[in-house]
């Protein structure tokens, strides 16, 4: 499913607003011109997950340049926000983008970047009260801008994280409550990757193997230690037939503490205080699994809740 495929679904059933943009030119713009530039925003590369950032001059809300690479000091994480003035969603993510950027203060670098026209960005009320970095490129849904570089459709909001070395690590179209909690989580635990499902995320993880071993071997298997952000009132549910996945084969399921497996289990600890007028009531529920033990310790390993679709999967956990 390509990124316009996945934000038509996430439309249809959150009802995000969608804001069209149209392509313009100047009136001094001669019919060769007109070509050349056609060409070259119709051969822009979209950057996937895995490829390297590109740079891009924007400006703040004085009307100074700055460059997108300058959110990168002292080796930050960077969180690209594609937003405007008008996205209902924008402003109820609003709320745990706070608390996110609070708890990863000095580690991860917000960049805001606007969607509307430049005047009516900085003469708005709720731009000046944005406090991370809040840039603006000029040249709203139009091909060309940065916006181009990261997708192909006109809608917001819409989210990169980058890697300190500027990879992309993630997208999202959209908000869904809780997942930005969850990425805080998973970069501050083992390593791992929860992009598919952000909202859930492992906390601890304590390896063990059929022959023992290891100093910090569970001998009843091993364990993982999970936390689950979600909206206050929403559920989520784990499968029995859950499994690790490591050196090509399968790991069962055995034993779970803090939910009941194959049943929908509300969590029910109040994850923070919201900060803003639209934000979410938030929880979040902490519990463990354990599987069959190892038969030899790996490197990495991965989770999956089943076989069946639209299952929790994290991959690429780290036992050290």
């Amino acid at each position: 499913m390509n990124k316009k495929d996945i934000m038509v679904a996430i439309c249809s059933i959150a009802g995000i607003i969608l804001i069209c943009g149209c392509t313009q030119t100047s009136p001094n713009t001669t019919d060769s011109q007109k070509g050349s530039e056609q060409e070259a925003v119709d051969t822009l590369h979209i950057l996937e997950v895995g490829e390297k950032a590109v740079d891009a001059e924007l400006f703040d809300m004085q009307g100074n340049k700055h460059r997108l690479f300058e959110a990168f000091a002292d080796n930050r994480y960077v969180l690209l926000d594609f937003w405007n003035l008008h996205c209902g969603a924008c402003r109820k993510a609003e709320s745990e983008l706070l608390e996110v950027y609070d708890r990863m203060k000095g580690r991860l670098e917000i960049v805001a970047i606007n969607l509307d026209s430049i005047s009516e960005w900085q003469n708005h009320e709720w731009s000046k009260k944005i406090v991370w970095k809040n840039w603006n490129d000029g040249k709203k849904f139009k091909k060309g801008g940065i916006k181009s570089h990261y997708y192909d459709f006109n809608a917001v909001p819409f989210y990169v994280l980058l890697s300190p070395d500027g990879r992309i690590l993630w997208e999202m179209a959209g908000y869904g409550a809780g997942d930005f909690f969850g990425i805080t989580e998973a970069l501050n635990g083992p390593k791992q990757d929860n992009y598919d499902n952000p909202n859930l995320a492992i906390r601890k993880v304590l390896a063990s193997r059929a022959t023992g071993g290891r100093a910090d071997a569970n001998t009843n298997g091993t364990t993982i230690k999970f936390r689950y952000y979600t909206e206050e009132g929403f559920w989520f549910n784990i499968a029995r037939d859950s499994y690790l996945t490591a050196n090509g084969k399968k790991y069962k399921l055995t034993a779970a503490d803090g939910i009941t497996l194959d049943e929908n289990n509300t969590p029910q600890v109040k994850a923070y205080n919201v900060r803003a007028k639209y934000g979410s009531e938030i929880n979040y529920c902490d519990f463990t699994l354990t599987f069959e033990p190892f038969d030899t310790i790996p490197t990495t390993f991965d989770f999956k809740a089943g076989d069946g679709e639209d299952v929790f999967i994290i991959r690429n956990i780290s036992v050290e």
